[in-house]
């Protein structure tokens, strides 16, 4: 009643706007003039209350493999984003790179509390595929009949590497992540596609792998830049290891760009804060969330919705330079 009062309009119109039933029935403007009011007042949804009226529990899990790494963190804050302009919240939960609690905690949760799962990088376990249960979509992997929203890691990939070409660079090295998955897997596939495409053997060329720990990737790039036949430019998985490798380059007195051009991928904080700031592909990963809550809601009102592809763009800083 206060927020339809402070907002000039109906209580029905307030209920619309919070049970996420507002689409086609009241304006954005006014909904957005309805979570105004209520940004104003303080207020918020009981959901214990809701769930009891509507059978619904108004929250979504997001399943990630690694909440210690910054782009979940940055995913779930775009997802909650989206979420809550529909009077829902999301709740995350730690795969651990497939730790049997992650698909514990799923279970745990799946009955009543949660209406459907956002899996980052994750596998759902095959009770999620089960008639009846709650409804997934996929964050940066593909399967058969499920939605997905994924980044265009190829585009991403094709734009560093034709890059580093323009610069003078042929031996193009690769920090690989020790993790698996469908978007390491396409930026490799896209490297061999590049080497190959100029008459060179990828499998000459000079490839480490690190997990995501400061330790892991200092010692992958000392590895690299120690290597008898050091390449002149290397593709790194991520801003994480790129970092590593800047940072064991710094402990080597291995010049970079002078001596290795590094590029990275996702264009976290951390790239700006290297010495020299890195080269990277810019992915948006606040607008990844929202469009896999996106995503998942529609499927949630009994909607087929299309999979998205989200865009990347190479943002060049002092790690890249020519040869």
């Amino acid at each position: 009643m206060d927020v339809a009062r402070h907002a000039g309009v109906s209580q029905t119109t307030v209920s619309l706007v919070f049970s996420g039933k507002a689409v086609g029935r009241v304006s954005e403007t006014t909904a957005e003039a309805v979570r105004r009011a209520a940004r104003d007042l303080g207020y918020r949804p009981n959901a214990a209350a809701r769930a009891l009226r509507s059978g619904t529990a108004a929250a979504v899990g997001l399943v990630v493999r690694d909440v210690t790494h910054p782009f979940f963190g940055r995913t779930l804050r775009g997802a909650h984003r989206a979420a809550w302009e529909v009077g829902h919240v999301v709740v995350l939960i730690d795969d651990n790179y497939g730790n049997a609690w992650g698909d514990g905690s799923v279970e745990a949760l799946r009955d009543g509390t949660i209406d459907g799962f956002l899996y980052f990088a994750a596998d759902p376990p095959p009770s999620l595929r089960a008639p009846g249960a709650p409804p997934v979509v996929l964050v940066e992997s593909e399967q058969r009949r499920l939605p997905s929203v994924r980044l265009d890691v190829e585009s991403g990939t094709d734009a560093a590497l034709a890059h580093l070409r323009e610069l003078g660079h042929e031996r193009i090295g690769y920090v690989r992540s020790a993790v698996g998955g469908q978007t390491f897997e396409r930026r490799h596939a896209r490297w061999v596609a590049h080497l190959r495409a100029h008459g060179q053997d990828p499998a000459r060329q000079v490839v480490v792998e690190s997990r995501f720990d400061a330790e892991s990737t200092i010692a992958a790039g000392h590895a690299l830049l120690t290597h008898p036949e050091r390449p002149t430019a290397v593709l790194c998985d991520d801003d994480v290891l790129a970092s590593g490798l800047i940072a064991a380059a710094n402990q080597l007195g291995v010049d970079v760009p002078g001596e290795v051009a590094v590029v990275g991928f996702d264009d976290l904080d951390i790239a700006r804060l290297t010495s020299p700031p890195l080269t990277t592909v810019h992915f948006d990963p606040e607008a990844l969330g929202a469009a896999a809550f996106e995503l998942l809601y529609a499927r949630l009102q009994g909607k087929r919705p299309r999979n998205r592809v989200l865009p990347s763009e190479l943002i060049v800083r002092g790690s890249t330079a020519r040869r």
